[in-house]
């Protein structure tokens, strides 16, 4: 999916999208999970999109992976609002 098709896509199911040193992040007011991606090196295409609680970081120093990773945004828009 195209980046600009993925924040279309969160912005019609009530996610507002903020770019923070290239992670995009999705979060709603609604939702108690937000969405987190990457734009696939320099091509249009996302890549990596994890679900997480908003206070749960990931820890490299102790190979913890925080959330749930999806495939596509539509799993991860139903994983968050769920």
């Amino acid at each position: 999916m195209t980046l600009i098709n993925a924040i279309k896509k969160l912005e019609n199911s009530g996610f507002s999208t903020e770019n923070i040193d290239g992670i995009y992040r999705a979060s709603s007011s609604t939702a108690p999970r937000v969405i987190e991606f990457f734009r696939n090196g320099h091509s249009k295409e996302i890549t990596c999109i994890n679900v997480r609680r908003p206070n749960d970081h990931h820890d490299s120093m102790t190979d913890y992976s925080a959330g749930s990773w999806a495939n596509n945004i539509t799993q991860a828009i139903r994983i968050a609002i769920s």
